[in-house]
């Protein structure tokens, strides 16, 4: 009887040694755990605080850059940049309204449907608009001419939210997918006061002083304190990762959207005009003002755009049948002597570098909504 208590006070033994064995072994590895995930846990904290910071700064009720456009063949010759979905307020239905460019021999020679997220498809009827340059047509390097087009696809019946719209060449019998961004009804007390829409298609022929980071952040800088609440910049490939960072750390409200025009074209105007198209839907609804300008155009109020400001008294009492106001612009003089370019308040139309260039383009401010209304 004894050798069997020794034999089990010897097993009893050899088990309680096993078990703290194993049980220091997993001392040590949730050790190493903890302190892996502490490490690896306060530097995700540091981010999702940084992460934190720029969404709650570049944070937008109006999603400026949702979804983001590009311009995409619809057939030979012909391309749509964005679309816009705008219903009927009185009757079932609506228009998509779409942004689009065509050589000027391409045929419209396409049909229209709008898909809605519940799968459903509504057949729609085609129209659209050449709108005529300022200038007269506009040639690419080769000589041939280009038009810019609203195309319009309504439909009379409702299937819930649309999502895209669906462009059929009927030659070719290929079908492309352009995703819809919804004008939703706001009241005027949820919209904002004034929005910038920022020019960068030709960001790279600017002078080089424009285009340094402190440059572009004076721009944007400037145009908050005088009361720009938010900033949409076409052609995002002008603002690189350090450049965009600095932006929303000064708590700038940017949504940087894509520009690959698909001609090769050197007409300012022409883009500035389907720059100013794309701007004024996207703000449709979501800004009272708005104005389209180069990094290097500069707006200056007599004071900041508030309640009291007289710029903004008169805008509110106009009727909607003006849509926009053309706003005086000079050829401003750099002073080399002075770091930041609107303290430079000397004017000369043959001197110097300039901030404004009233010969090549008009300078205006919107009333978006009003002005889709025309």
């Amino acid at each position: 009887m004894r050798k069997y208590q020794q034999l089990a006070l010897v097993l009893l033994s050899i088990t309680c040694v096993v078990i703290l064995l194993v049980y220091k072994s997993e001392n040590n590895r949730l050790k190493y755990v903890l302190e892996v995930v502490n490490i690896f846990g306060r530097n995700d904290a540091a981010s999702l605080i940084r992460i934190d910071n720029s969404s709650r700064l570049h944070s937008s009720p109006y999603d400026f850059d949702s979804p983001l456009p590009a311009w995409q063949r619809l057939g030979d010759d012909f391309y749509v940049y964005s679309s816009f979905w705008q219903k009927n307020e009185l009757a079932a239905g609506g228009t998509v309204i779409s942004i689009a460019v065509g050589l000027e021999h391409a045929a419209v020679n396409f049909k229209c449907q709008v898909q809605h997220g519940t799968g459903d498809v509504a057949t729609g009827k085609l129209h659209f608009v050449r709108l005529e340059h300022p200038t007269g047509s506009v040639k690419v390097p080769n000589g041939e001419v280009f038009v810019v087009y609203k195309l319009l696809c309504k439909v009379t019946r409702d299937f819930g939210q649309p999502t895209e719209v669906i462009f059929t060449d009927t030659a070719q019998a290929i079908k492309r997918y352009v995703p819809l961004r919804v004008l939703e009804s706001r009241s005027v007390q949820q919209k904002m006061t004034m929005t910038a829409c920022v020019d960068m298609s030709d960001y790279l022929e600017l002078d080089e002083e424009f285009r340094m980071p402190s440059a572009v952040l004076q721009y944007f800088l400037h145009h908050q304190i005088v009361g720009v609440e938010d900033f949409i910049v076409y052609n995002s490939n002008a603002l690189n990762g350090a450049t965009t960072s600095l932006l929303y750390s000064h708590g700038i409200k940017i949504n940087l959207l894509p520009y690959n025009f698909p001609f090769n074209v050197a007409d300012k105007q022409q883009n500035r005009l389907l720059i100013e198209m794309d701007c004024l839907m996207r703000n449709y609804n979501a800004a009272k003002l708005s104005f389209i300008g180069a990094i290097n155009e500069y707006l200056y109020p007599s004071s900041r755009l508030r309640v009291n400001n007289k710029f903004l008294k008169y805008a509110w009492k106009v009727s909607s049948d003006v849509s926009r106001f053309a706003i005086a612009s000079r050829s401003v003089c750099i002073d080399k002597r002075k770091k930041i370019f609107s303290d430079n308040l000397l004017y000369d139309v043959d001197v110097g570098a300039q901030l404004t260039a009233p010969s090549e383009r008009p300078f205006y401010v919107y009333k978006p909504q009003d002005y889709n209304r025309t």
